[in-house]
């Protein structure tokens, strides 16, 4: 169970910040998902997806940042949120300099049908970190599925092409929002990392 101090903090931070206490700045775009592995992920064959890009610190233009994907998925079992963050060696967050460089990750394993797999992306943009330059689209983003070392198997590319207004919905959640065929591992992890979303989440509001 996750300390109950944890929830008030990131909402007194969400507060004082106006805004989510990480990844405040950021754009959102709408776009279309094609799945190339369907053994691999519960994803749906194709249709639409939401993305939000977004700089970690909000720093701002040009200027390296940790960098955020965030992806909202239709399944059959209801919205999938994957939150991926710029990262090296699949498990450490690293701040990148473009979103062309950068390497995307889920941080933590999934557990799904094939075992433990972390959760990639590539994204075929600008070469800056400027929002303002990822905005004007459009952005293509290769999604991967791999273990802790060794290659990585493409399971869908997505096409983002229609910049939307960066208001607060939707609200990216991975812990609520994913469909039972994977679920971010340990569980442990999930219960500690909820109280923050909520926290964040009752501040901005």
């Amino acid at each position: 169970m996750a300390p109950p101090v944890v929830r008030p903090v990131f909402g007194a931070l969400a507060r004082w910040r106006r805004a989510r206490v990480f990844h405040p700045r950021g754009i959102l775009l709408r776009g279309t998902l094609e799945t190339l592995a369907p053994d691999e992920l519960p994803l749906p064959p194709g249709g639409p997806v939401v993305a939000r890009l977004s700089k970690g610190a909000g720093l701002p233009g040009r200027m390296p940042d940790i960098l955020g994907l965030a992806l909202r998925i239709p399944t059959d079992d209801g919205p999938w949120d994957l939150t991926l963050a710029s990262a090296s060696a699949r498990v450490l967050l690293r701040p990148a300099r473009g979103w062309r460089r950068a390497r995307f990750s889920s941080v933590v394993p999934y557990r799904v049908a094939r075992g433990l797999r972390w959760i990639l992306a590539s994204v075929d943009g600008p070469d800056g970190a400027s929002l303002d330059a990822v905005a004007a689209g459009p952005v293509t983003v290769t999604c991967c599925v791999a273990k802790l070392t060794g290659p990585a198997t493409p399971v869908a590319r997505i096409v983002l092409d229609n910049p939307l207004g960066d208001g607060e919905r939707p609200s990216f959640d991975p812990m609520l929002h994913s469909p039972p065929g994977a679920r971010l591992y340990p569980d442990w992890l999930s219960r500690l990392r909820e109280p923050a979303y909520q926290g964040s989440r009752a501040g901005r509001r």
